[in-house]
């Protein structure tokens, strides 16, 4: 049983929620210094398209300041009122959220914006090159677009963790099952011009490197959140996932291991004016 191409993949639960909290951290300097690339300046409109948590409309609005603008879009609309309430009593921006799918809505309110940004988003879309062209329509002349998207192809422990086959099983299993691209971040230059966006202007790769204790707690998540899924479509089963969060265990306890995370490969354009 095939899971249906415009679901999310990683589930809709508390634990979840909380990955993508921790995710966000750990990209969050490498967002702030891709931002700091560009001609970003008090008072700009923003976009994030999938914004979940709200982490980077935070990131926007404090370089939007509070004569600008701030506006979320994601499927899930729990998580994004939840967000738009944290920063409006936290950020002095202003924000908005829109409840919706990115690929079945054709205006947004407030269009169109200084910024339209998207990071880790295309990957759990059906066709990333109509969401792309979708973006670039929503960006003011003289805007930019920007795009974050992983490149699963670093992703390693070092020294030989037997718990990576089970990891790779599963997480390249469950992204071919829902015809997800594990490799998409490559692919962004021309995914760009395909969408009729042109060349990016600029580019920028990034990854982390640490210690299991500190990143090994994230493999197990995503491997958690992928399980479901994963267990549905004979992808892996109760035995070997026990086994897996046995091996997580482990490794935790041996202080020796060496996380290399995915790249997340970032890219941007500026429309002309």
């Amino acid at each position: 049983m095939n899971p249906p191409g415009n679901e999310y993949i990683m589930g809709r639960t508390s634990q979840e929620y909380q990955r993508l909290r921790s995710q966000a951290r750990v990209w969050e300097p490498v967002t702030r210094r891709l931002l700091g690339r560009l001609e970003l300046r008090a008072g700009m409109s923003c976009l994030d398209v999938g914004c979940g948590p709200g982490e980077v409309m935070r990131v926007l609005g404090e370089i939007a300041g509070p004569t600008g603008r701030v506006a979320g879009l994601d499927v899930d609309g729990n998580l994004g009122r939840e967000a738009l309430g944290v920063l409006q009593a936290t950020t002095p921006c202003r924000f908005t959220f829109t409840d919706g799918n990115v690929e079945t809505l054709e205006e947004i309110p407030g269009a169109p914006f200084d910024v339209t940004y998207a990071r880790i988003t295309l990957v759990h879309v059906r066709d990333p090159i109509a969401v792309l062209r979708k973006m670039y329509a929503w960006t003011k002349p003289g805007g930019y677009i920007v795009v974050q998207e992983y490149d699963n192809c670093s992703l390693t422990v070092y020294p030989e963790w037997p718990g990576m086959v089970e990891l790779e099983k599963v997480l390249g299993g469950v992204y071919a099952k829902a015809g997800r691209d594990q490799f998409l971040g490559r692919k962004l230059p021309t995914c760009f011009d395909e969408a009729g966006i042109g060349p990016p202007d600029g580019s920028e790769v990034a990854s982390e490197l640490g210690p299991f204790s500190q990143y090994g707690p994230m493999c197990k998540a995503v491997y958690s959140s992928l399980l479901p899924i994963a267990l549905k479509t004979g992808i892996t089963s109760g035995a070997d996932s026990e086994a897996y969060f046995r091996e997580v265990e482990k490794a935790l306890s041996e202080s020796k291991y060496t996380v290399l995370f995915p790249l997340l490969v970032g890219v941007w354009k500026r429309k002309p004016a």
